[in-house]
């Protein structure tokens, strides 16, 4: 079906009906390549048929110009097969001559004893062919392409379309735009006869609609056949192409789907174009080719450059294509399709292609073109070139980074790496501006060049310089190697104090996986003035890594450490360096010190720098605004904050992800903790990791482990966490963990052994988080209830002046079920207000944790307790221990500890502390 076609289908039905009366006219069709003549031309069948018309096609051949009569020979062999006796009789009638020569073996030449000039009698003889095969019917005759007519079936419709007169004759030629021979002498003899000239149009908007209707069977979105006008800009071909190829590769015709329309090349338009774009003469091949390789920067001038054309070339070869419909009118060649360019490109040689690369780099650099336009062909040249290539790829990298485009950036420092020297300080610096745009994309490519770039930077300087803009996650890769190029650099005395200092700070970062450089960081901080070290950017970057190693060991008083990092946060400045970095640091500080709303400023500070800087990766900030928000309780906005991130927060290479992965541990399902404590294989572990992970195991609630098995996880975690230095209880509740696994156990000796140690050292570092952890786990052990009822009463206190909402939440439940029976006004108030807190911190709580007043589980197939289990349940709700029932039920006590964590499970319990109501709220 053709579409906005229908004016010139009733011009064509007019002509055909004009013919069956008499009156026989030539219709001309032009139109640019892809603008549907032959599809125009089919549509003449149809209307034929209706009058009973004969048609006789033609098609002209470029290949087929140098034989003779060749069209005219596809027109008059039909026409003579389909005359009837009588109409022979009457062709051969007196003119028989006239079309000998049409139908001679070779060139048009007269029988022997025939007039040597049979011109006029070829023209005379076609004519009358014409005539008498009219006189039975209507005749149509059509010709495609003409102007690839030879000159003599040329000369041949030239005479008879200007003689149409009295004849039921209708001539319908079609002309392609924009070829020299389309306006040649002998085709303007032929379309001078017209009686009309259908110049076809683009599709319109509703027309592209119909297409995509036709194709697809259903209406397009708004959107998405606006694409395809865009994109094809109304060339019937294009459009045609485009849209069967995304049917073909199962695309809807919705609006979500413009992407894909947009970056749609057909294979076979990109053939068709080839075909065609290689009938043009060569001058103009030239011009499309220089135009295809320049792109947007495609001036006349600089065509001229590549071309060797004369102004009047260029513009004969600029108004060929853009009347064949190859470029569109624009102050430069702009090609109607990417896939026409592609077309235009593909027809280059791999020699001849890498020359006009790089006679257009050197044309555009001659020029004064931007950087980035000159390295875009010289990326697509393999061989060496001369050395004003490297500073103009550098110039071209820097430009890409200012843009955000880092990976266009690495990819032309690799090409500049080609052309220069090894084993000189000009490459390593290369290897250093490479790796700093390869940092956050690829750390392990940038780790390695900065590695090979180290021994190449001449001066201590240089080196230094170069440690303290590597990124974080490029010097953990390989932190040995880092460490001891610090060192080295530390070693010269000549290197300058406050590069001294960042060199020191970096040391001291990359090492914080060895515990003795933990405790010297820790005797470095107690011996340095805050005051001094806050004073200068250096010393900032340097204390923030001293406070976060002070925090994380609990060395330090918790006060000092806020007091030093108050101070510290008050002197940073925008344009600190590195400041992202001192933000996360500064931020793991508070949220150990339980300040995490002090450290809110950093994030602001930090993602001002990123967007001021164009920091590439984002992420160690998102991740560290993150713990902050965790440090809070709220769980649904961290969650939502590091779904934005875009990775994996363990990539980061910071210690900030680990401390984020230690409070989720804390939260009622730890396994979101899993792509936190996901160990990056492409850099060395972490000692915190293996820890973490073995309580993220142990804590695991699907998990099908015994319970002393996990009591032994967290005491293996806990050990591993002491030996990295990481001693603070703030980090990770441990011992509170396996307390009450052990009292679950029926071990409440070694629970409250556990419980006093973490109080102990809650109360050594002084945070209020971490003392309110201990006193409710005191209190969920405490054989006593109103000395339970008192430690969490305690416990709450002491957490309602800290900032974290969701350990609040869950003391508040605790005492709601210490009071259940006791108080039950207060308890339900209690857990009133634990449960609006946990909606307000983004947290589903499990069954253990349901406050008193929430419906508890209704017992089903998935919760009901065997026989068996309700036994040994009973009695550990009276308090005798997992021996006892053992040698009761002349069973081990791994039996009953099996037993009692099935009814945990069951029950969504943690432990005996409410074995009993639960047992009476299940009816037992």
């Amino acid at each position: 079906m053709l579409f906005d076609r229908d004016g010139e289908i009733a011009r064509l039905s007019r002509a055909v009906t004009d013919a069956a009366a008499g009156r026989g006219s030539l219709l001309v069709i032009t139109g640019p390549i892809g603008a549907g003549r032959t599809a125009l031309l089919d549509a003449v069948r149809p209307q034929a048929a209706r009058e009973g018309a004969h048609v006789v096609e033609a098609v002209a051949a470029r290949a087929e110009r140098a034989f003779p009569a060749g069209v005219l020979r596809q027109l008059a062999e039909p026409l003579a097969a389909d005359l009837t006796a009588a109409e022979r009789d009457r062709v051969a009638a007196g003119i028989a001559d006239f079309l000998h020569p049409v139908f001679a073996n070779g060139e048009a030449t007269p029988r022997a004893g025939y007039p040597a000039s049979a011109s006029h009698a070829v023209l005379h003889g076609f004519r009358h062919l014409v005539s008498v095969a009219g006189g039975r019917r209507p005749l149509v005759l059509v010709v495609d392409d003409l102007q690839w007519a030879d000159v003599e079936s040329l000369r041949c419709l030239a005479y008879l379309v200007h003689r149409l007169d009295g004849l039921r004759v209708a001539v319908v030629v079609a002309v392609r735009d924009g070829l020299p021979r389309s306006g040649s002498e002998s085709v303007r003899a032929v379309v001078q006869g017209a009686a009309d000239v259908l110049a076809l149009r683009p599709l319109s908007s509703a027309g592209v609609r119909g297409l995509v209707r036709e194709v697809f069977g259903e209406d397009g979105g708004d959107r998405f056949a606006a694409a395809c006008l865009e994109v094809s800009r109304g060339v019937p071909l294009i459009a045609r192409a485009v849209v069967d190829e995304l049917a073909e590769s199962g695309v809807r015709p919705v609006d979500d789907a413009v992407r894909e329309v947009l970056a749609c090349l057909p294979a076979q338009l990109c053939e068709w174009y080839g075909a065609r774009l290689a009938e043009f003469p060569g001058a103009v091949r030239s011009y499309a080719v220089a135009a295809g390789l320049l792109g947007d920067a495609a001036e006349p001038e600089l065509i001229g450059e590549l071309t060797r054309l004369d102004p009047a070339e260029l513009a004969a070869a600029a108004r060929a294509l853009h009347a064949a419909g190859v470029v569109v009118p624009d102050r430069f060649p702009r090609f109607v399709h990417p896939v026409a360019r592609e077309a235009v490109l593909r027809a280059l040689d791999a020699a001849d292609e890498e020359g006009l690369h790089v006679a257009a780099a050197k044309a555009l650099h001659r020029a004064g073109r931007p950087a980035e336009e000159v390295a875009a062909h010289l990326l697509a040249v393999p061989s060496f070139q001369d050395v004003w290539v490297v500073d103009s790829l550098r110039d071209a990298a820097r430009a890409a980074v200012r843009r955000g485009a880092r990976d266009q950036a690495a990819r032309v420092l690799r090409r500049a790496l080609f052309d220069t020297p090894v084993q000189t300080a000009q490459r390593g610096e290369l290897l250093v501006e490479l790796a700093e745009v390869e940092s956050a994309a690829t750390p392990v490519a940038a780790t390695r060049h900065l590695l090979e770039a180290l021994p190449l930077l001449r001066s201590a300087t240089a080196r230094a310089t170069t440690l303290v803009r590597a990124a974080t996650t490029c010097l953990r890769a390989a932190p040995d190697e880092f460490a001891d190029a610090a060192r080295a650099v530390l070693a010269d005395d000549v290197l300058h104090p406050e590069l001294r200092l960042r060199v020191e700070a970096r040391l001291f970062l990359i090492t914080d996986d060895d515990p003795r450089r933990l405790a010297d960081a820790v005797r470095r901080a107690q011996g340095a003035d805050p005051r001094a070290l806050a004073a200068t950017s250096g010393g900032r970057e340097l204390s923030a890594v001293l406070l976060r190693a002070a925090a994380l060991t609990g060395r330090s008083s918790r006060d000092d450490v806020v007091r030093d990092a108050t101070l510290l946060m008050r002197e940073m400045t925008p344009e600190d360096p590195r400041l992202p970095d001192t933000a996360a640091l500064l931020t793991e500080v508070f949220v150990l010190a339980d300040r995490p709303l002090d450290a809110a400023p950093l994030s602001t500070l930090a993602a001002q720098y990123a967007r001021d800087h164009q920091v590439p990766d984002a992420a160690a900030i998102a991740v560290a605004s993150a713990l902050r928000l965790l440090a809070q309780g709220l769980a649904g906005q961290a969650d939502d904050l590091l779904a934005s991130v875009g990775r994996e927060p363990s990539t980061t290479g910071t210690t900030t992800a680990l401390l984020l992965g230690a409070a989720v541990l804390q939260l009622p399902d730890p396994r979101r903790a899993h792509h936190l404590l996901r160990t990056d294989p492409e850099r060395p572990e972490h000692p915190a990791e293996t820890a973490l992970g073995q309580a993220l195991r142990a804590l695991d609630p699907q998990g099908d482990e015994p319970a002393s098995t996990r009591v032994e996880r967290l005491l293996d975690c806990g050990r591993r966490l002491e030996r990295a230095g990481w001693a603070n209880p703030a980090v990770l509740a441990w011992r509170t963990h396996a307390a009450t696994l052990l009292h679950g156990l029926g071990d409440t000796d070694a629970a409250l052994a556990l419980v006093d140690a973490e109080l102990t050292a809650a109360r050594t570092w002084g945070g209020p988080v971490a003392i309110g952890r201990a006193l409710r786990a005191l209190g969920s052990v405490l054989p006593d209830e109103d000395a339970a009822v008192r430690s969490t009463r305690e416990a709450l206190e002491v957490l309602r002046r800290t900032d974290h909402r969701w350990e609040v939440a869950l003391t508040e439940a605790q005492l709601a079920r210490a009071l259940q029976r006791s108080r039950p006004e207060e308890a339900a108030a209690l857990a009133a207000r634990a449960r609006a807190a946990a909606a307000e911190c983004g947290i589903r709580q499990p069954a253990d944790q349901v406050p008193a007043g929430h419906p508890a589980p209704t017992p089903g197939r998935s919760t009901a307790l065997t026989r068996a289990e309700l036994r040994v349940a009973r009695w550990a709700a009276e308090g005798r221990t997992n021996q006892d029932i053992a040698e009761e039920l002349d069973v081990s006590s791994r039996a009953v500890e099996k037993h009692l964590t099935s009814v945990y499970r069951k029950l969504g319990l943690s432990g005996r502390t409410a074995l009993a109501a639960a047992l009476d709220d299940y009816g037992a």
